[in-house]
């Protein structure tokens, strides 16, 4: 009886670890702007740190990396300026903000390594890889680009896809999932009927990465003549 207890105990504790690996990890910017010192108090203290109101600074075990803002600072479409949005599991997120581009840089707490981020970064759940979510440039949506954890970029794209001619949305790409064998998963949705849903994965054919499966849209409809009053 104690051994099969024994058993158990270790079987439920072995499932508990699991349980944890596989939890999801996102990192996010909550305000693209602002002020971050609560949010360096409350997630980021002893390992973040704002030295002034222009330089972030950044402890890991290799080192401190440095952020530091370039002018003009007061300007808040114009210039560079970092600023701290979240840290979970040894991994820390800073904003990027430049001109019109919201990015963002991943600081790995254990190697002291610096790659790209995003407004957002979602890990697979062996955390290998992440897909990073970034915004700006005029355009309507975000970029999308799959990095590995060591930064080597595997994929780039939008959270929409075109129609054939490339002059409008055909299908927009929602809630991206990372699948326990690695697969990326979005909700793709019908620009035309938002009604019309189902489940893409980008999937490599013939050495290009993709979205699959295509399903048809029905046309857009058009908008209805008003003459001017």
């Amino acid at each position: 009886m104690k051994k099969l207890a024994q058993s158990i105990l270790l079987a439920s504790l072995a499932h508990a670890g699991t349980t944890l690996r596989a939890a999801p990890l996102e990192l996010e910017c909550a305000s693209r702007t602002g002020r971050d010192q609560a949010r360096i108090s409350k997630l980021g203290a002893g390992v973040v740190v704002r030295k002034g109101a222009h330089l972030l600074k950044v402890s890991t075990k290799a080192g401190v990396q440095s952020f530091k803002d370039e002018p003009p600072y007061d300007e808040p479409m114009d210039g560079v300026h970092y600023y701290f949005c979240d840290r979970k599991e040894g991994f820390v997120l800073v904003n990027v903000e430049e001109a019109y581009e919201f990015t963002g840089k991943l600081i790995n707490e254990q190697t002291g390594a610096v790659t790209e981020g995003g407004t957002s970064v979602l890990f697979s759940e062996d955390r290998r890889a992440y897909l990073a979510a970034s915004h700006g440039g005029g355009l309507d949506g975000d970029a999308w680009t799959v990095y590995a954890v060591n930064g080597e970029m595997s994929w780039s794209g939008y959270n929409f896809i075109s129609d054939p001619d490339k002059r409008s949305r055909y299908v927009d790409l929602g809630m991206p999932t990372w699948m326990p064998n690695g697969e990326l998963v979005a909700t793709a949705t019908c620009a035309s009927d938002q009604k019309r849903q189902w489940k893409m994965k980008l999937v490599k054919n013939h050495g290009w990465w993709d979205w699959a499966p295509r399903k048809t849209c029905p046309p857009m409809k058009d908008m209805p003549f008003k003459a001017p009053g």
